[in-house]
Formats: C-alpha cells, sequence, structure tokens
C-alpha cells in the first residue's frame, strides 16, 4: 500500500510538491516495466507519465485546497464564514448606495411607482425605494438606491435622466451626493477583521473591549489604553482619570460606539475623552455619559519618482491612485493610514508597486503639510493621530 501524501509545512499550511509525485509516477513505471525504462519527457511513456501526474496532482490540489480550509489564516468562502461564527462574527454584506430626498417633479397627482429607475451622467442606474405621488405643485421627494451592490457614486446634480418613463413625470434631480455603498466583504478583510476581534464574545478585558469596537459598522481602526492606577496618569501623551479606559476610534457613528464600550468596559470603570454620548442599559435602563475621541487629521505631502515601462499608460495617474487606495485600505492585504500608526515611505512605495506592477519606485519621500520638509524616513504620529493624504499633495516624477 503506498504511503499518503504529506504535505504540511512549519506554518501548517497543506501544499502540494508537483516534483515529487512526478518522481512517485515514474518510480511506479520503473517498478513494473524495470529499472532501466528511459521516463524523459519526450518518450511516448514519458508523455503518459507527465499526464498521469497531472491528474493525480490536480486531485492533490483539490484536497489540499479543501483541507488548508481548517486553517483560519487560511480558509475562505463559506469556510471562512463558519469559523468566524465560532466567535459570533459575521461578513459584512454588500450594501447598494443611496440617495435621500431626490426631487422628482412632473404633472401633479402622477404617481411614480417604487422601483422606478433613472441614469446618472455616467451611466449607472439608481431606483426608487418607495412610491410617491406629486404634490399640487407637481413636486415631491423621494429616496433612490443604486441598482448594482457596491461604491456606486452618484454626485450632486447628476441623477438626470429618467429610464422607465411614466406619463407625468417629467424630471429628476439629486441635490446631494449618494451616500456609497460597498461590496461583499472579502476574505482577505475577513481574516484580518477575525484577528482583531477574538474575544468578541467577552467583557471588561482589554482585547474584549477592542474587539466589540472593531466589530461595530463602519470602524476602521482604533487606539486604546488603560490606567489600572488609582490616580491620574498620563500614558503616551493622554490624561486619564483613575481606573478608567480611553478609546481614539476612527469611524463609526457616536452612536454605536458608546453602545459598544457600554457592553464591554468593567464594570464601574470610567471613560475620556472629549466625545460625550449618552447611551442606556439595556439590562437596567440606567443612561451613562460614555467618553471617547477621534482622531486628529494629520495632513501629509508624498513625492514619487518612478520609472515606468510602456505597459503603463499614464503613470502619474496610476501612483496616485495607488497611493490613495493604500491610505483607503483599498489595497488588498494593507492596512493603509489607521491611528496612531507612523507615515512610511517603504510602505507606500510598496503599494505603489503592488497596485501597479508596471512601476519602479526610485525614491520616495514623504512630509507634513506644514511645515514642509520631505524625508525618507517614517515619520512618527501620536496615538490620537491619524494620517491623511490628498491627491492634490502626491507629486510624481517620471524618468
Amino acid at each position: 500500500m503506498a504511503e499518503p501524501y504529506d504535505y504540511l509545512t512549519h506554518a501548517g499550511v497543506i501544499v502540494p510538491d508537483t516534483a515529487v509525485v512526478l518522481d512517485t509516477v515514474r518510480n511506479e513505471w520503473r517498478g513494473v516495466l524495470g529499472d532501466d525504462l528511459s521516463v524523459a519527457d519526450e518518450t511516448p511513456q514519458g508523455v503518459l507519465i507527465t499526464a498521469d501526474a497531472l491528474g493525480r496532482n490536480s486531485v492533490i490540489r483539490n484536497n489540499a485546497a479543501l483541507a488548508n480550509q481548517i486553517n483560519p489564516n487560511e480558509a475562505g468562502g463559506v469556510f471562512l464564514d463558519a469559523i468566524c461564527a465560532l466567535t459570533g462574527l459575521g461578513r459584512a454584506k454588500a450594501q447598494r448606495s443611496t440617495i435621500a430626498d431626490v426631487e422628482v417633479t412632473g404633472i401633479p397627482n402622477t404617481v411614480i411607482r417604487q422601483g422606478l429607475r433613472a441614469r446618472t451622467e455616467a451611466g449607472d442606474l439608481f431606483e426608487t425605494t418607495e412610491t410617491v405621488v406629486l404634490a399640487r405643485d407637481g413636486k415631491a421627494t423621494v429616496g433612490f438606491r443604486s441598482v448594482e451592490y457596491g461604491p456606486v457614486a452618484a454626485p450632486a446634480g447628476t441623477l438626470r435622466h429618467i429610464v422607465d418613463s411614466v406619463l407625468g413625470w417629467e424630471a429628476v434631480h439629486n441635490p446631494e451626493n449618494a451616500k456609497l455603498g460597498r461590496g461583499r466583504q472579502s476574505d482577505a478583510s475577513l481574516r484580518r477583521l477575525r484577528k482583531q476581534t477574538l474575544a468578541l464574545q467577552g467583557v471588561s478585558l482589554c482585547e474584549a473591549i477592542t474587539s466589540a469596537l472593531y466589530a461595530t459598522e463602519g470602524v476602521q481602526s482604533l487606539q486604546f489604553r488603560e490606567n489600572t492606577e488609582s490616580t491620574a496618569q498620563v500614558i503616551d501623551g493622554v490624561v486619564m482619570k483613575p481606573h478608567s479606559i480611553w478609546v481614539c476610534i476612527d469611524g463609526g457613528t457616536d452612536a454605536d460606539i458608546a453602545q459598544a464600550l457600554l457592553k464591554s468596559k468593567s464594570a464601574g470603570a470610567g471613560w475620556n475623552g472629549t466625545v460625550q454620548v449618552n447611551a442606556v442599559d439595556p439590562a437596567s435602563g440606567q443612561s451613562y455619559r460614555v467618553r471617547f475621541d477621534r482622531p486628529i487629521r494629520r495632513d501629509f505631502l508624498a513625492r514619487v519618482t518612478v520609472r515606468a515601462a510602456s505597459s503603463v499608460a499614464d503613470p502619474q495617474v496610476a501612483v496616485r491612485d495607488a497611493i490613495l487606495a493604500y491610505s483607503e485600505k483599498r489595497v488588498e492585504g494593507e492596512t493603509g493610514f489607521t491611528v496612531g500608526t507612523s507615515v512610511s515611505p517603504f510602505e507606500l512605495a510598496a503599494a505603489v508597486n503592488r497596485y501597479v506592477p508596471g512601476l519602479y519606485v526610485q525614491r520616495l519621500e514623504v512630509s507634513l503639510l506644514s511645515p514642509i520638509d520631505y524625508v525618507t524616513t517614517e515619520i512618527p504620529l501620536g496615538i490620537f493621530e491619524k494620517a491623511t493624504i490628498a491627491p492634490s499633495g502626491i507629486q510624481v516624477i517620471v524618468v
């Protein structure tokens, strides 16, 4: 009986080895037809051996892909969803972009049904979310949502074309920008979120508090500190009351963050911060004034010197898009600009190379917006600060 294939690495990831499979098949043929059998690839038997090895390898890779699903760092799809469910975490679903209070005009008493569509200047379709009747002045407001899921943009004034014609409906106009939706959360993003929320089912501990906050919708990053002393302390530049916690959070609504802090913190511990939100404990009905901080935005500049391959049509735009994608956490596997983390030219250069493989970054410098002093080393930030960068702040030099 043949020995089972064993492809466990030191990291626990099962990886099939094609070379070992090919050698195994060759030895089987030699065992049957003799050791002097030529197994060169150009021989008839070599072709059959290669085909057999490829067939076995495809089965092994399928088995390896399935076996890897028990590893949280490698799992994906429904397998990753099941692993995350063990700690009460779920994948963020896709959402549509929405526009509130879109103006529709026409003949009075015209009925505009739910689901009727209009188109933006860019060609994206939006549909009404409810049925409305035009008033005596021929006007009404109604909400619209994108037909497709994801971040479908509709800047103010661009929703102008009626797609589904209705007798009496003459015009449509959106006075405000659309609230962008989002795509279904990727496996890489969910794996990263799982590591940040391992203590989601706990309370009181620091990790349980940060887990509850990271699981709050819209939260992008945070910094957490705890004062266990009976006197006020200054910790990493933050003045903290006795026996209290401090959190600086980027993203999420104030109400959701306050509820997450109320549910997860230690009983009797105090809060610190400039943002104050009244939150009610559903168990006791008592109202608490929850405090936390929002990050101070620090504007940065970047100066990038690149050499572009012929395949890159517009290096200027490509570099700006890459750096903006990194800063907004849109580069798969990158954390981007987060609360309290330094701005690293090396990270930005790596993001450009990953986002635009046809570019070679010769030099990347960063600077604060004020005072301007370009450097090639990291610029540290306080735990209550977060870096930002605008397209106009990215200078690209093509050599």
